[in-house]
């Protein structure tokens, strides 16, 4: 729990949280797409068993990430994601994964980035990717919160001194979700983008990957693999707008 003022950075770090949210659906994919361009995957150690372990932890690490946003939506509501690229919110969430923490989105969003910098595996993104990463999303909170203590006031200062910023604490689920149903229909229809989003850029990372280590195993059974788990992403996520987009399928 917080007990003094959030140490949100000041007007500097407030005003890069409000850059960041309004240009936040290029920024991401452009600084993902830079590690391409820039920077190889590396070989631990010239151990290829070892970077297998590196891709694992780094999918596991995506995909914890993902859960925490599948919990977080399914289980609430959200009105939060902006009004005209700027931020904005029509009230205070509190209920569902909101009770454990303030932000378990950014959170959810900030696994799935270090997960796929583990599994490109370079140490510039360690020393640039990573660092970039956290202080975008600081930022962005920075900023919500500030719009939040100015709407909401009181009622946001109790709730920031009562729940977490960032790291979840699973004591207050129960209480949380008490009452409330899991609704995978608005997991499916708000969380199809992502979840294809950061699979087809781990499974391009996977690609590149194979290639560059090719002196090392044969690359084309896994590209072949990769290729075919990219076009069924593909598939799926078409189907899913397909069905979102001609209201068969509704929340």
């Amino acid at each position: 729990m917080d007990t003094v003022p959030p140490p949100n950075g000041g007007v500097f770090m407030v005003r890069s949280g409000h850059f960041f949210f309004k240009y936040r659906d290029a920024i991401l994919p452009g600084v993902l797409l830079m590690l391409l361009v820039f920077t190889r995957p590396t070989l631990p150690l010239d151990s290829y068993a070892l970077d297998a372990v590196l891709d694992g932890l780094g999918l596991l690490l995506a995909c914890g990430g993902q859960a925490l946003r599948i919990g977080t939506i399914g289980y609430t509501h959200i009105v939060r994601g902006g009004k005209g690229r700027r931020v904005y919110t029509e009230g205070l969430v509190t209920s569902g994964l909101f009770a454990t923490s303030r932000n378990p989105l950014y959170l959810g969003n900030l696994l799935i980035d270090a997960g796929l910098l583990v599994v490109w595996n370079n140490q510039w993104v360690y020393v640039v990717g990573l660092p970039f990463f956290v202080f975008l999303y600081r930022a962005i909170v920075a900023a919500e919160e500030e719009f939040l203590r100015a709407k909401l006031g009181f009622a946001f200062e109790r709730y920031r001194h009562d729940v977490r910023r960032w790291i979840p604490d699973p004591r207050r689920l129960r209480r949380g979700v008490a009452g409330m149903s899991f609704n995978w229909r608005r997991v499916v229809l708000t969380e199809y983008g992502t979840i294809a989003a950061w699979t087809l850029t781990a499974s391009a990372f996977l690609i590149f990957e194979a290639l560059e280590f090719a002196s090392f195993a044969d690359p084309k059974v896994e590209i072949m693999r990769l290729v075919v788990l990219m076009i069924t992403i593909i598939f799926l996520w078409a189907l899913i707008r397909w069905l979102k987009l001609s209201r068969r399928l509704r929340a």
